[in-house]
Parts: C-alpha cells; sequence; structure tokens
C-alpha cells in the first residue's frame, strides 16, 4: 500500500455484503467522486480539481484492481461452499 508524504498509514477494513453499493459520481466539468457504502461507513474518493497523471494512473489501476476482485468473488462464488469461519482458504493476490 502506498503511503503519504508525512510518513502515517490508516488502514480500513470495511466488510461488505449484498447491500453494499459502489457508484460513480460525474460532474460534468469537475472531478467525479467514487464512493463505497457498506453498513453505516460511506467511504468517498476524491480528486484535486487540477488532474496530472497520477491522477489518472491511480483511476487505472483502481478499474484494474476492482475487476480482478469481481473475478476472484465470482470464481470463490462459483466453487460452492465456504469454510464454516465464511472465509477461503485462497490467499489473495494483488494483480499490478
Amino acid at each position: 500500500m502506498g503511503r503519504g508524504t508525512g510518513g502515517r498509514s490508516s488502514a480500513l477494513t470495511l466488510p461488505i455484503d449484498g447491500s453494499a453499493s459502489a457508484k460513480f459520481l460525474g460532474f460534468g466539468g469537475r472531478t467525479p467522486l467514487f464512493t463505497v457504502a457498506a453498513g453505516g461507513v460511506l467511504v468517498t474518493f476524491t480528486l484535486p480539481e487540477r488532474l496530472g497523471a497520477g491522477e489518472v494512473e491511480f483511476a487505472r489501476r483502481l478499474a484494474e484492481q476492482a475487476a480482478a476482485y469481481a473475478v476472484e468473488v465470482e470464481r470463490l462464488f462459483r466453487s460452492g461452499p465456504r469454510s464454516s469461519s465464511g472465509r477461503s482458504s485462497g490467499r489473495g493476490r494483488v494483480v499490478a
């Protein structure tokens, strides 16, 4: 995971279920928002008004990682019953 220039890092674990949502909100002349809502938590991704190549690259990586996540969730769903803990026995992977 990336770190800000201040040397501090925060982490958020957001349990997702079938009632969770993810939304793209476009505003024409302004930068878009991307939100993820689950339970009583809403996480909103925002961008600076002046975009650079780094923000474009982040958006592309976000889309790629979300697609890889969806493929893995679909694979696990199709593979049948899960363990009693509700977790799969596989290890996560990051697609670069």
